[in-house]
């Protein structure tokens, strides 16, 4: 069972994921709703994934991603993201360690997230 951090700011999408990744994946989960809510919970939280949606209200997730990794996060960060105009190789290229698409199944996210555990 992993420590997971999801971070999104719909409530009904994060939701889903949450109860996906706590019932079907049998991980804990914290989920947040912006990106700040991320930065402030997220050396209590201590996780060993995140999974962090790109497009936010608050800041975009390259921005937390960014201020993630100078706060000395090092765990795996899984780019979340239903936008479709970059390749998956871009958003590993900013720094991610993978990258997960939006789609109605959520088998990938839940096979993502074990292989990242399990490095």
């Amino acid at each position: 069972m992993a420590r997971i951090l999801l971070v999104d700011d719909v409530y009904t999408a994060r939701s889903m994921f949450e109860r996906v990744l706590r019932h079907v994946g049998r991980h804990e989960v914290l989920s947040v709703g912006s990106g700040a809510e991320a930065l402030a919970k997220v050396h209590e939280f201590a996780p060993d994934v995140i999974v962090l949606d790109i497009s936010m209200a608050d800041r975009d997730g390259l921005m937390v991603l960014r201020d993630l990794r100078a706060q000395g996060i090092t765990c795996p960060i899984i780019a979340h993201t239903a936008r479709t105009e970059k390749t998956p190789g871009e958003f590993v290229a900013q720094g991610f360690d993978a990258y997960v698409p939006k789609t109605g199944n959520l088998t990938n996210l839940l096979s993502t997230v074990r292989d990242l555990v399990g490095r």
